[in-house]
């Protein structure tokens, strides 16, 4: 019995019991369908996030080798289909009309290594779009009309190795597009025909990166590709790269392969490939070079294999070195390599058959040779060595013999693009003759220049430090802007007796301290230098002296134009903070002097304000009786009645002490009318104010302000 196709169950050996009919008629109902494709077997497993499982492959694509392979191309799609098995591996969507790739679109495909959107109408990529899917390793994109970068659509793609955004319509990469994807080895870029601006931080976090395409992007300057410390292979080529310049591949000491063709090149300055340390093939065909700077791949120490071809080259001494390179490295090869444009003739000659009987050169020319040069310890310095072309090669030779070439960094001196030596820091180790040699294929020229290094004085240096430089043994040389400062320095000196200097051997002259030029002390050159001295004091050999102590004050005007300038900075800081404190303290006692006066001020006018206050007076509860007799008979007088009369009038005490002048009143009262002449006792006439007891008396205090009125 022949087994169904499809059916999980074998067919039996003859002679074995076989299957009911009705079993096997089950077993087909209930069987797994076929993929569309044919051959292939889904399997039922259950999406993630408690979705339906997807057991089948989707109508509209083909699926094989158990459902891991979803082949769903050319089908005029305008979505991605929904139901793709959860075991899918591989998914190709490629040419079809997908616009949108929405959030979580692939979440339930946790297996899904290789995605192809390419060749589709995708404009948009929204954020969270490839959620889900920890396991993809490549991302095709390519040929979309993607204008922008999907920076946040990359979130999450840990293992992803492989991104293809080629001939979209992008048209800038900004800073930190990719760091969401350090995983990367593989970006094409390439074809990106809209592409105006690359920032300086695009590629920064890509320290896995192996290979970038920037082909065909309309570059007129090489971007910035220093974090790609692990580049190997670079695509350069369909640009329009007019000048290569020293320092565009800084940072590439991985990059084995550079491809620059029909990027019309015109122009390769001098060291610009010095950083290339590990580059093994270059490619600058089909470019517009007509020479190369002497000895531009000598740095290149593993450069193997170098394309040439179809360039405009004008053979002529410029170009006598790459004759001998080339003979050298490719020997056997010339198919590849360069061939003479000009002059007419020497067209079509190979340019590794050419040697010195082909030309007339003559050694090169330093416009601008280096010239001595005197700086202090610590300072920044140049020495300048400038050629009439770029097409020669620049050296320096140290002091101590040391050969120094762009590229040959060290700690402190480096050989700039131009030329330049230059010292970020000088030593008083620095010291010493310098020589510039300036080389092309007929010879070399040289030029020397000296330079001078002062050591900075113990003292103006917060009293360490060692010796001084030339002309600065004692640390009492030229000051610098005008600062002088006073130290007392205690020197022991040797006294010899009468007759021993002469028996003293003239070796043994005690040198000044730190070093200091033989022209000075031991008639030699002047420029050539003794070695920096010890800050130790070396004792001379035994003789008969006696040490004697001095003590004498020394001024010390060595001071550094930085320790100067901080000290004036510090200075006029400290005076703006003090002006500043005074000038409050003064403002603050000034209205603390005005607010006191006017408080002051204040209270005296409310104190004694104009006021009138009247005073009703009992003149008999206080005065004594001889009086209080006199005023009653006064006031029986007065009104016809006696002393004992009902007119008595009872007026009421005095509420205020201060206001109670009746003791004074009644002293001078008594005392002027007992001295009448006219009359005595009280039988006279009596004041006017006692004439009538209903007219009051009017008393004024001894105040300007304040008026009383007191009736009695």
């Amino acid at each position: 019995m022949a087994r169904a196709r499809g059916s999980p169950c074998p067919p039996l050996p003859p002679g074995r019991m076989s299957w009911p009919h009705g079993a096997l008629l089950f077993l087909w109902l209930f069987s797994p369908p076929l993929g569309a494709g044919g051959g292939g077997v889904a399997v039922t497993s259950a999406a993630g996030g408690g979705s339906p499982p997807a057991t089948s492959c989707p109508a509209a694509c083909s699926c094989s080798n158990q459902a891991s392979r979803v082949i769903c191309t050319r089908r005029d799609l305008a979505e991605v289909p929904a139901s793709i098995p959860v075991n899918t591996r591989y998914l190709n969507l490629q040419e079809n009309g997908i616009q949108v790739i929405r959030t979580d679109t692939f979440k339930h495909l946790r297996h899904l290594e290789i995605l192809q959107l390419s060749k589709n109408l995708v404009r948009k990529i929204e954020v969270g779009a490839f959620n889900g899917l920890p396991s993809l390793n490549t991302l095709e994109l390519f040929d979309n009309r993607l204008t922008t970068v999907p920076t946040q659509a990359f979130e999450y793609l840990s293992k992803l190795r492989e991104l293809w955004l080629r001939n979209n319509p992008i048209e800038s990469i900004p800073s930190y597009a990719f760091n969401r994807v350090p995983s990367l080895r593989r970006l094409d870029l390439g074809e990106l025909k809209r592409l105006e601006y690359i920032s300086e931080a695009a590629f920064e976090g890509l320290v896995n990166l192996r290979y970038l395409n920037l082909g065909m992007c309309n570059l007129k300057d090489i971007p910035n590709l220093t974090a790609l410390v692990r580049l190997e292979e670079l695509e350069l080529s369909g640009n329009r790269l007019d000048l290569i310049r020293p320092g565009s591949f800084q940072g590439l000491t991985s990059l084995r392969k550079l491809w620059l063709m029909h990027a019309q090149v015109a122009t390769i300055e001098r060291n610009a490939f010095d950083d290339l340390k590990s580059l093994e093939e270059l490619n600058l065909s089909h470019n517009n070079l007509m020479s190369l700077p002497h000895d531009l791949f000598t740095p290149l120490h593993r450069l193997e294999r170098v394309h040439l071809n179809h360039n405009p080259w004008h053979c002529n001494c410029d170009v006598l070195w790459l004759s001998w390179w080339l003979k050298e490295t490719v020997p056997s090869n010339t198919t590849c390599c360069a061939r003479c444009h000009a002059p007419a003739g020497l067209k079509g000659r190979y340019i590794g058959e050419l040697d010195q009987s082909h030309f007339t050169c003559y050694a090169p020319v330093i416009v601008e040779p280096p010239t001595d040069l005197n700086v202090t310890e610590g300072m920044a310095a140049e020495l300048k060595c400038r050629t009439g072309t770029s097409m020669t090669s620049v050296n320096w030779l140290t002091p101590n013999g040391t050969l120094m070439t762009h590229g040959s960094y060290r700690v402190r001196i480096s050989v700039l693009h131009d030329g330049t030596l230059n010292f970020t820091n000088v030593t008083v180790q620095d010291t010493g003759q310098y020589t510039c040699m300036v080389t092309n294929s007929a010879g070399n020229t040289t030029a020397s220049a000296t330079l001078n290094v002062s050591a900075v004085d113990p003292v103006a240096a917060g009293g360490t430090g060692g010796g001084g430089g030339p002309g600065g043994g004692g640390g009492v040389g030229g000051g610098s802007g005008g600062y002088t400062y006073f130290t007392t320095v205690t020197v022991e000196t040797l006294e010899t007796q009468p007759g021993e200097e002469a028996l003293q051997p003239r070796g043994t002259e005690k040198e000044p301290p730190g070093p200091t030029t033989d022209g000075v002390w031991g008639g030699g050159r002047p420029g050539d230098t003794a070695g920096p001295a010890s800050s130790s004091t070396t004792a001379p050999a035994p003789r008969s002296s006696r040490p004697t102590e001095k003590a004498f004050t020394v001024p010390i005007t060595d001071v550094t134009e930085n320790a100067l300038k901080d000290l004036d900075d510090v200075m006029k800081t400290t005076k703006i903070i003090i002006g500043c404190f005074v000038a409050i303290t003064f403002m603050a006692a000034v209205m603390l002097v005005a607010f006191y006066k006017l408080r002051k001020q204040h209270q005296l006018h409310k104190h004694h304000g104009p006021t009138r206050t009247v005073e009703i007076i009992n003149v008999e509860d206080e005065l004594p009786a001889a009086s209080a007799v006199s005023v009653a008979a006064a006031a029986a007088v007065a009104g016809g009645g006696g002393v004992g009369g009902d007119s008595h009038l009872a007026l009421p005490a005095l509420e205020r002490d201060h206001l109670n002048h009746h003791h004074y009143v009644a002293a001078a009262f008594k005392a002027h009318y007992s001295s009448n002449p006219s009359g005595g006792g009280c039988g006279g006439k009596g004041p006017p104010g006692l004439n009538s007891i209903h007219e009051p008396l009017l008393f004024k205090s001894g105040s300007k302000e304040n008026v009383q009125e007191t009736q009695i």
